[in-house]
């Protein structure tokens, strides 16, 4: 695999982030028979906006202090991917690597479960956006993940993508709507060949 086809498919691979395009209409993605096993929120289709809950499975006391964690696994579809240069021209030369100042951008539609075995409505989509800062491609990344009530995100994580980790992980630093003040972690797996990706997030509140 080329420098640029490698490094743009991990950034935008690892998007576990990516901005509020919130259509609510699920793309042509087949799901698994059976049950689609890993939680996750409902499919935005299909929650109302006065909802309290965003579904998942979480764990945790209900007594006064206490932070009960919810944990969501997601098959995440890329809808969007590319490299830009510092004044955002795409670059279409594949064997061209990023330059500090360019930048990765990534959007993709979230399937609760993951490639194997995932439901057939969209739940989350995300948007991640990377900025190459050191040579050979080191990167500040930003990322956002929404669903019908709100977004988690995370801001200013560093990743390397020159060391094609097989897992990275994403702090969640905020979040907006039912998830103000939100705190975890996204741990995303790129899957191989392919601009998509399994990915685990874990939060609380």
């Amino acid at each position: 695999m080329s420098s640029h086809a490698r490094f743009t498919a991990a950034a935008t691979a690892l998007a576990a982030g990516l901005l509020a395009v919130t259509t609510g209409a699920a793309v042509a993605v087949p799901a698994s028979s059976g049950s689609p096993g890993p939680s996750g929120p409902p499919p935005m289709s299909g929650i109302p906006s006065g909802s309290s809950s965003p579904g998942g499975s979480a764990s945790g006391s209900g007594a006064s202090g206490s932070m009960a964690t919810t944990t969501w696994k997601f098959y995440s579809v890329s809808t969007f991917s590319g490299l830009q240069t510092a004044n955002g021209q795409p670059v279409t030369n594949p064997s061209t690597a990023p330059a500090v100042g360019y930048y990765a951008v990534g959007t993709d539609n979230d399937y609760t479960g993951d490639h194997t075995n995932h439901a057939s409505d969209v739940s989350a989509t995300d948007h991640l956006y990377c900025l190459f800062t050191k040579a050979p491609a080191t990167a500040t990344c930003s990322a956002e993940i929404a669903t019908s009530q709100g977004m988690l995100l995370s801001d200013n994580t560093t990743q390397n993508f020159a060391a094609q980790p097989t897992t990275q992980t994403y702090k969640i630093t905020g979040g907006t709507g039912a998830y103000q003040g939100a705190k975890g972690t996204v741990v995303v797996t790129p899957i191989a060949n392919s601009n998509n990706a399994d990915f685990v997030v874990t939060w609380s509140k």
